[in-house]
């Protein structure tokens, strides 16, 4: 099998890498640079320094938050061809800091009460109804950056006038008294494969180990564990990280998609890199062989050659019926042809005109 790793080169993609080798007969190393998404009426495929990219049976993508929209054009195009541990929709979503919250939210994941605003003049408003101390950010911060903690409505209002500069909406959120400390896990599939408490420096709130912070290695308890990858799940990543408080219960702040791995590879002693090949190569082994056996329905589905019935599974996405491809070559009905279409509830029939 042959995976592609589309990523900024960055040490944890090499990690991923090296660990791949040892299940993947190939592995490539894609920059995200080189890649673009071409679309066409009926055609969208990715490419990278224009070869097309369609020889992967996966692809890993990895990227910042000024990649989403070409990451979730990278995914799209792989849509029920290849494994892809991401689903398209996570990557415009979980780049984006409120619109993860809102994911959260409707899945019913407890997290501090977040406000945005897209202007100071708004964003001021909140700040006179709310307690402080208050947590200041921008949906696309990484790393702690574009993280800000005010203790006053003036502080507050000085964080706004400095994250200004970003031209961003402004995310104002209630502040979790944790001494400074948070919960970063490493989600895999169902279940958590590592995890650190994060401190942070002396006079720093931000735990992030890119900040300064320090991290000691941890086994969640069983609430806290089923949190994580239920915020991984309502995000639709198979592998990320998961920031989470500890509080009265479990908030969850934050899901990285891309995850830095030295650190909390250094910290908990795991090789959390080569969980993620061992992951890849399965879940990649598994979607093979669904794929042969829904092939293997759609062929076998014909029960009467005479009357070309099929039985199978219909794919109904934003209220449109997605039929498989072997009705279209059994129907011998070609593109745009004029067809009368008879529908009755559960039943739907359509013909030639």
């Amino acid at each position: 099998m042959k995976l592609g790793i589309i990523s900024q080169i960055s040490e944890s993609s090499k990690m991923i890498q090296k660990e791949c080798l040892d299940y993947f007969d190939k592995v490539d190393m894609i920059n995200i640079k080189d890649v673009s998404v071409e679309a066409a009426t009926k055609v969208l495929e990715t490419v990278s320094e224009r070869k097309k990219i369609d020889i992967y049976d996966c692809l890993y993508l990895r990227g910042s938050y000024k990649n989403a929209l070409l990451l979730r054009a990278i995914s799209e195009s792989c849509r029920n061809k290849i494994y892809t541990p991401i689903r398209p929709e996570a990557f415009t979503v979980g780049h984006d800091k409120f619109l993860t919250i809102l994911e959260l939210q409707k899945q019913g994941i407890d997290i501090p009460k977040t406000y945005v605003a897209s202007t100071i003049s708004s964003a001021k408003k909140i700040l006179e109804g709310v307690n402080y101390p208050v947590i200041v950010k921008i949906p696309s911060g990484t790393h702690g950056k574009g993280v800000m903690v005010a203790d006053t409505f003036a502080a507050a209002s000085s964080v706004l006038d400095t994250l200004e500069v970003f031209k961003q909406p402004y995310i104002i959120q209630d502040y979790v008294e944790t001494n400074a400390t948070d919960l970063r896990a490493i989600v895999i599939g169902d279940k958590v494969i590592a995890a650190m408490r994060r401190k942070a420096s002396n006079g720093e709130l931000r735990a992030n180990i890119h900040m300064g912070g320090t991290g000691t290695p941890i086994e969640l308890d069983y609430a806290t564990e089923r949190v994580a990858v239920k915020a991984a799940n309502a995000i639709g990543a198979d592998i990320c990280a998961v920031d989470i408080l500890e509080s009265r219960k479990p908030k969850v702040i934050e899901v990285n998609l891309s995850p830095g791995l030295r650190g909390i590879t250094s910290v908990t002693k795991k090789n959390v890199a080569g969980k993620i090949g061992k992951f890849l190569y399965d879940r990649t082994q598994q979607f093979i062989e669904s794929k042969k056996k829904q092939d293997f329905k759609d062929i076998i589905g014909v029960i009467n050659k005479d009357e070309r019935e099929i039985v199978t599974n219909l794919d109904i996405k934003l209220g449109k019926i997605r039929l498989p491809d072997i009705v279209s070559k059994l129907s011998e009905i070609k593109d745009e042809e004029e067809v009368v279409i008879k529908v009755n509830k559960g039943k739907i029939e359509i013909e030639k005109h």
